[in-house]
């Protein structure tokens, strides 16, 4: 019974959660609009949470990597392809600092290798992969990639508000709506990330680091 209990209140717990972070897109754009008065640019609260959430995510992966031999190949893909994404974000300081594009180099590298150390033990990462792909918060976590790559692109164009305001076309507002749909899908994606380690963290010591 105590047991029953605590379950229940650890999910409502949990929901109450999701509740607070499905909200954080909304109170960071309207710091954003409302008290730094900017247009949600590349230089933003929004961009910098955007970035920090990427960031967060990478290193959820990247330290199940670090402790266990075991996952370390399938952990070092994702967290590459997270890491990918994070320089992605930050093509603006590429573009001021180096040169314009420049951010494509670190990816590629980081892509590169990733990819490379997967293959040196196929049939472990095939192993690893499916047991990633059968996890219950992979389903969470291509939601949030679709809001993100799908989604918010969609709902973000440019064409598409200027239909629907016309005249009255403010940049501000299709900025908004874009960059707000980014940030809730980069918020799932941390949840589901976090939660994917908190699993990870479950699994007994003994099989935790098995070598294959």
């Amino acid at each position: 019974m105590c047991s029953q209990y605590r379950l229940i209140s650890f999910k409502i717990l949990q929901f109450f959660l999701l509740l607070l972070l499905v909200s954080l897109p909304i109170w960071v754009i309207r710091f954003d609009v409302l008290v730094l008065k900017n247009n949600i640019l590349e230089q933003s609260a929004t961009e910098y949470i955007e970035q920090l959430l990427l960031l967060g995510t990478a290193l959820c992966y990247a330290y199940i990597g670090w402790v266990s031999s075991y996952h370390r190949r399938v952990a070092v893909l994702v967290s590459a392809f997270f890491t990918c994404m994070f320089i992605r974000e930050l093509d603006s300081f590429f573009d001021q600092y180096i040169h314009h594009g420049f951010w494509v180099v670190p990816a590629l590298i980081i892509a590169i290798f990733a990819i490379g150390y997967s293959l040196t033990d196929r049939k472990n990462t095939l192993l690893n992969l499916e047991k990633f792909l059968k996890n219950n918060n992979f389903s969470l976590l291509c939601l949030g990639l679709a809001i993100l790559l799908v989604f918010s692109r969609l709902f973000g164009m440019g064409s598409f508000w200027h239909q629907v305001m016309g005249d009255d076309y403010i940049r501000v507002v299709k900025n908004i709506a874009e960059e707000g749909t980014e940030l809730l899908g980069y918020t799932i994606i941390f949840y589901a990330s976090v939660n994917y380690l908190i699993s990870y963290l479950k699994i007994p010591m003994n099989n935790k680091y098995i070598k294959y």
